[in-house]
């Protein structure tokens, strides 16, 4: 498995949220594409070398990188944060964050563009994965990173989304298709992608609530995060594991898939092992990465 250095970036300066393989750039110091749908993300990672087997990672693969981070052949401590508050690869934050997000910009967890805060890419080592300029970078920060694991519906078949107004754009079910207004009268996307071959994403169990963490895929750095508890951050409540307190919500009917790794502005609750749910769409606060599996 060959992960991409950074988050994906792209050539693109408007309408993000589509599938172009020839778009792609896997670089430092540039703005990570984010408001792409989990389908477009994917099949613009399929096709971006399909001799190579490329596609955007799975729940387990990020899994196999955070363990790989924290052993004896990895940094073994906490990744530091990208806080770049525009969104720029390859950061990291001058000072650890002591505390969450709050909803300001205070000095617990301090988030910047302009360099007074953060260092940029190559001299951002504590931002590796190794805790050297040879390891993996933006696991902790920069965007949420779509992974494609998904939740089931109670048929057994991964499901799309939230409803027709938030939807990952892959065929399937909703978890809640009168929320937000959506007067659509659909319960299901049907016209939309379809889902890849099985092997390309993780598919979890049916549940109508985040903190049934027992329904994890052993190495996917979720279920065993635990002990769980709750945190709170003024008047934000919290689940956080027990591993660096990071954000821990598994997914569930309202919320199908999965992101991973935190936002700029997350602090202490953003990390290689958060996790979080959401509903596939496009956010301007959510990205995702390439990676290769080559067979020869």
């Amino acid at each position: 498995m060959w992960v991409g250095k950074f988050e994906t970036g792209t050539t693109l300066t408007s309408n993000y949220n589509v599938r172009n393989g020839d778009a792609i750039q896997i670089k430092p110091n540039i703005v990570s594409w984010k408001n792409i749908q989990v389908a477009n993300a994917f099949y613009t990672s399929y096709d971006y070398k399909r001799d190579l087997d490329s596609h955007i990672m799975k729940n387990t693969e990020w899994g196999a990188v955070a363990y790989l981070q924290h052993s004896a052949y990895g940094s073994a401590s906490s990744v530091r944060i990208n806080n770049n508050s525009s969104y720029i690869t390859g950061y990291q934050a001058n000072n650890e964050p002591t505390c969450g997000y709050t909803g300001t910009n205070e000095e617990c967890n301090r988030y910047c563009n302009d360099g007074t805060c953060n260092t940029a890419y190559p001299n951002s080592v504590l931002a590796s994965t190794t805790g050297n300029i040879s390891g993996i970078y933006d696991m902790s920060g920069g965007t949420w990173e779509y992974v494609m694991g998904v939740m089931v519906d109670e048929e057994g078949k991964p499901m799309s989304g939230r409803n027709s107004i938030y939807n990952s754009g892959f065929n399937g079910t909703f978890g809640c298709p009168t929320c937000d207004g959506d007067t659509s009268g659909l319960t299901e996307l049907a016209g939309g992608y379809d889902f890849p071959d099985p092997k390309y994403y993780d598919m979890y169990a049916y549940a109508s609530a985040d903190e049934q963490y027992q329904r994890r895929i052993l190495g996917d750095a979720t279920g065993e995060m635990g002990p769980f508890a709750s945190a709170t951050y003024l008047t934000q409540t919290r689940k956080i594991g027990s591993w660096y307190s990071d954000y821990a919500y598994l997914v569930f009917s309202n919320g199908p898939w999965f992101i991973r790794g935190g936002v700029h502005y997350y602090g202490l609750d953003a990390g290689m092992f958060a996790f979080y749910t959401t509903y596939g769409r496009v956010g301007d606060s959510v990205g995702f990465r390439t990676i290769l599996t080559p067979t020869k």
